[in-house]
């Protein structure tokens, strides 16, 4: 069956009409970033609700079907009569999707499907620490003990005092011509050391924060490059802007103090320790341009998410770039949005994907530079 209203035909599916809806167990609704109302799949997914769907779910602990749902709504709000047939069917779909309702998930169409793999964290996690929150309550107790403007004016004050070296030691020359294996080895090695401390300070500033992180441990990043994280996903949960922004930018600021660091040293020294620190902060500067990469879900996108104030902005502009590239009709939550927002999920798109493509070339082309450093 279906409903027509303007441009848009909502469909009534057939289990609308037969099977009793109800959240599914689990589901928690919160208030979370920004003073929203979120709901919380049992998946640990995020998602914003409205007042009016809200209300709609409060219906749903009858047990009514959505058409019985629909007719009380209609009856209720006559003059809405219209507006609720039309929109309904397709925002009980919605939440089924997200594994909201207690039935299994509709199937994804091909545009849904690229869409949600876009979404992805495409990590492989093998959780180490089951509460990290027990190791970084501790430090963020003490730094609770100074003035709070006092640490975030340091972690704000970091580039200014990193960037300048660092740029110096990359101009410089250092006395040794090519680097040796054993040079590229440990820095690898430090590295890695240096990723366990990056992740150390988002569970310190989750913690300062008063934000639980889940778990932490080591992945694999694409399912093939090693990694250490943190799961910082209850940080929606933080209202305040800018501790959100702290909990996301605490790691690339950490990187770059280390960066500032080893330009120091290579300033400072000569022959090979200066070529090997110089090649530390090669390493530190190229994993904070990855980093900072806000068409993938990192620190940097998720810092620019909580700056502006906004909720899954990647998973929406993928969503309704992808859906007007192939025409597709608009899932429901975006078609109320303004075309100011329609403009900005295009432009952060864009710009996305040009900052990405920028990444690659530069990543690429400084490790063929190292590979071909390291050839007889």
């Amino acid at each position: 069956m279906h409903v027509s209203s303007g441009h848009h035909t909502a469909v009534i599916e057939p289990w609308l009409d037969t099977e009793p809806l109800r959240m599914r167990e689990g589901v928690e609704i919160t208030t979370g970033a920004g003073g929203r109302t979120m709901l919380i799949t049992p998946a640990g997914r995020y998602l914003n609700i409205s007042p009016s769907g809200l209300a709609i779910l409060r219906h749903l602990g009858d047990g009514m079907t959505g058409t019985e749902l629909m007719a009380l709504l209609a009856a209720r709000y006559p003059k809405q009569d219209e507006q609720i047939r039309t929109i309904l069917p397709d925002f009980l779909a919605d939440l089924r999707r997200a594994c909201v309702l207690n039935l299994e998930p509709l199937p994804a169409t091909g545009t849904e499907k690229a869409a949600r793999y876009g979404r992805l964290d495409l990590v492989k996690r093998f959780p180490l620490v089951r509460d990290p929150n027990r190791y970084a309550a501790p430090v963020a107790a003490l730094l609770r003990r100074l003035p709070a403007w006092l640490p975030a004016t340091l972690l704000l004050a970091v580039p200014l005092f990193a960037l300048p070296p660092a740029v110096l030691a990359l101009r410089s020359s250092p006395g040794s011509a090519d680097p040796a294996v054993w040079m590229v080895v440990a820095a690898v090695a430090v590295m890695l050391a240096e990723v366990a401390v990056h992740e150390s300070c988002h569970a310190v500033a989750m913690a300062y924060n008063r934000v639980t992180p889940k778990d932490a441990g080591v992945g694999l990043m694409l399912y093939l490059f090693p990694m250490a994280y943190v799961d910082r996903t209850d940080s929606y949960r933080h209202q305040g802007r800018f501790g959100r922004v702290l909990i996301s930018l605490v790691g690339p600021l950490c990187d770059l103090a280390f960066a500032g660091a080893w330009a120091v040293a290579a300033l400072n020294t000569s022959g090979d320790a200066a070529l090997f620190f110089r090649i530390l902060l090669g390493f530190q500067l190229l994993a904070v341009v990855a980093n900072v990469n806000p068409l993938f879900p990192s620190d940097g996108y998720h810092a620019l998410e909580a700056a502006l104030g906004s909720i899954n902005m990647r998973g929406r502009a993928l969503t309704y770039v992808l859906h007007r590239v192939t025409r597709k009709p608009l899932p429901l939550y975006l078609r109320s949005v303004s075309g100011r927002v329609r403009a900005g999920y295009v432009f952060y798109f864009a710009l996305s994907l040009l900052y990405t493509l920028f990444a690659a070339a530069l990543i690429l082309f400084n490790l063929f530079s190292l590979a071909m450093g390291l050839m007889p």
